[in-house]
């Protein structure tokens, strides 16, 4: 059944509410802070990877279960209410993180795995609310469009950051009443984000319809979500297409995760952008992001959910390729950075002094036109392939595969940063499971299934 415009535009809203938490939080504010200032000794990235390794397997764990609950019983508002309201907790304990961490670490990681698993839950309740409010037909328009306003979202939050926080605060000890040499002006982006989420969800509770709620104890709920969750698995051979998309799903997504976990961090650590620099590439990146998500979604029910996201993942491996070719001192592996460098302060009115950013900028440009239609498309896949009665429990098997082996990525990560203190070299773990995503799909259908 189609909802009214209203309660479909309503829907989008959840996109435009979270998506500061990545942007702002996840990729190129509090994550660059994090690492640099937050923990110091060189372990800040690790420590990142942990909370997001942490955060996936309790999100593999408990959505699938959740998800068929929620199928069962219906009242999907009521849950998504609740991890909502912890998603917001989380991000408010990230304002506890003075520099050095005097008081320790593990509050602010805490926030950080709570408010990562929280928003992860409330993204299954929503996304299978897609197929409850609109036709398979038209799903990939509704899909990008939240994606779309998502990254406008991100830009808005990006740009607005900049502009009242980060370039004053470099010039008073005290803004706003806060205490600048404490890095308050940057620790405020956590509790923003939360009060930022608090508003713009609330025409999502007010207008997009909910699954009514049926007369069965949470109790039986689960016991019931339980065992219909085993047979799905026991039943793996009816839904073999689905299956086989959940599996690869599994290994690109956790490399889509992982790039914009540390892709700030890279920027900055690797690339030598400064945190200013690092927002304006994250402007950037959600200028090209927001577009490439809507014209996807249109892109998608013209050309089919699988040639999307097959389009999309070879564009994001030859963009992550080429990022991994650039650092501070050469670009493209062997081209030296100081040759090709001279006028570029000049070109960018001295926002940028290095060629390697620019390069950085242009694989910035890459991904943010791939990244958008492939997460519009796998989403409006899934709503293809999902049967009608066990949308949100299949939905729970999404976030499941995206998360599932979220620890696999950072594990990578962290076992070669530790072997060679290459945070470079540590990102060609994202680039081979991209790779290993590109042939799992060759075997996924792209049909409506009508189990």
């Amino acid at each position: 059944m189609r909802a009214s415009k209203l309660g479909r535009y309503s829907w989008t809203m959840f996109d435009w509410a979270n998506q500061p938490f990545y942007t702002l939080i996840m990729t190129f504010v509090f994550s660059v802070y994090f690492t640099d200032v937050f923990i110091s000794g060189g372990d800040g990235t690790e420590k990142l990877t942990l909370t997001q390794t942490i955060s996936g397997l309790a999100i593999a764990i408990l959505s699938p279960v959740l998800g068929s609950i929620t199928d069962i019983r219906g009242n999907r508002k009521f849950l998504m209410g609740i991890t909502s309201l912890m998603f917001v907790v989380g991000m408010f304990l990230l304002w506890y993180s003075p520099p050095g961490a005097p008081n320790g670490i593990w509050i602010v990681m805490l926030g950080l795995i709570l408010a990562s698993t929280m928003v992860g839950f409330a993204e299954v309740f929503n996304n299978s609310a897609l197929a409850t409010i609109e036709t398979s037909e038209n799903s990939g328009w509704l899909s990008g469009l939240g994606y779309g306003v998502g990254y406008i979202s991100g830009l808005l939050a990006l740009v607005l950051f900049l502009l009242v926080f980060v370039w004053p605060g470099g010039e008073t000890d005290n803004l706003y009443g806060l205490n600048t040499e404490q890095y308050e002006h940057i620790r405020i982006v956590g509790p923003l984000c939360a009060i930022w989420y608090a508003i713009f969800i609330i025409p999502l509770f007010l207008f997009t319809p909910d699954m009514k709620k049926k007369e069965i104890t949470v109790i039986n709920s689960v016991k019931i979500g339980l065992v219909n969750f085993i047979q799905t698995f026991r039943e793996a051979k009816k839904y073999k297409n689905i299956f086989t998309f959940l599996i690869t799903r599994m290994f690109y997504q956790d490399a889509l995760n992982a790039l914009f976990v540390v892709g700030g961090v890279y920027a900055s650590i690797v690339v030598g952008m400064s945190l200013t620099q690092v927002l304006i590439l994250g402007i950037i990146l959600n200028v090209f992001s927001g577009p490439s998500a809507i014209y996807g979604g249109y892109l998608n029910d013209l050309i089919g959910s699988k040639n999307v996201i097959n389009i999309s993942l070879w564009g994001l491996l030859l963009s992550g390729i080429l990022g991994l070719s650039i650092d501070q001192n050469t670009i493209f592996f062997f081209f030296n950075v100081e040759e090709y460098s001279a006028s570029v302060e000049a070109f960018t009115f001295g926002i940028f002094n290095s060629i390697s950013h620019i390069t950085y900028i242009c694989v910035v440009i890459g991904i943010s036109i791939f990244y958008g239609p492939a997460q519009t498309a796998s989403r409006a896949l899934m709503v293809k392939l999902s049967p009608e009665n066990k949308t949100t429990e299949f939905f729970g098997l999404y976030a499941f595969a995206g998360k599932s082996t979220a620890w696999l990525v950072p594990g990578l990560m962290t076992l070669i940063l530790a072997l060679t203190d290459s945070l470079q070299l540590a990102m060609i773990s994202i680039v081979l499971f991209n790779l290993i995503g590109i042939i799992g799909m060759y075997f996924v259908i792209d049909e409506t299934t009508s189990q």
